[in-house]
């Protein structure tokens, strides 16, 4: 109910100005948060590594799931509860420097966190994220700085991810009425 609230103020605020990235690592779980000066849209990608809490396999798992401007009509099955968990401080924030955005959120859950211990991990990893902010003048330095720390701290492109965001993809569609003119 709160994040509906948010919702409903942060859709009426101006976009970011900046492209902002957020990171954190606690209790074996790693959080990228990009935030695009765009209409509000929010997608989480979660990634599980061989040995963590929710994959004993030896392959990286992931799932994700998405909401745009409107909002969810249907419950987020595949990220569950930390979909709910990463989105509300996220509106938080974003509430609290009057500004929209779209937020794609990367969590990658490691071989360190063997015992699932819930959604606050998410929602307490998310805030503590959003105190550290690195700005970017462009969509790519931010998208190769996320690159970057991925391959740097766990050896992991996160190539496939930005192409298969919906987020991103629409991004990366839209035209502004600047270039008509």
């Amino acid at each position: 109910i709160l994040g509906k609230q948010l919702l409903k103020k942060v859709r009426d605020y101006k976009w970011l100005e900046d492209y902002e990235l957020f990171y954190e690592e606690f209790m074996g779980n790693q959080y990228l948060i990009l935030m695009f000066p765009n209409i509000w849209s929010f997608e989480l990608f979660e990634l599980y590594f061989p040995g963590s809490s929710w994959n004993p396999s030896a392959e990286i798992k992931a799932s994700t799931d998405f909401e745009g401007f409107d909002g969810r009509t249907k419950y987020a099955f595949n990220t569950a509860g930390g979909y709910y968990a990463a989105r509300l401080p996220i509106l938080k924030y974003l509430d609290s420097i009057k500004k929209q955005a779209s937020v794609v959120v990367i969590r990658i859950e490691t071989p360190s966190y063997w015992a699932s211990l819930g959604v606050w991990v998410v929602r307490e990893s998310v805030k503590k994220a959003l105190n550290k902010k690195i700005k970017f003048s462009s969509k790519k330095e931010l998208l190769d700085s996320a690159k970057g720390i991925s391959k740097i701290k766990y050896q992991f492109d996160t190539e496939n991810i930005f192409k298969t965001s919906k987020l991103i993809r629409s991004i990366n569609l839209q035209r502004n009425l600047t270039e008509y003119f």
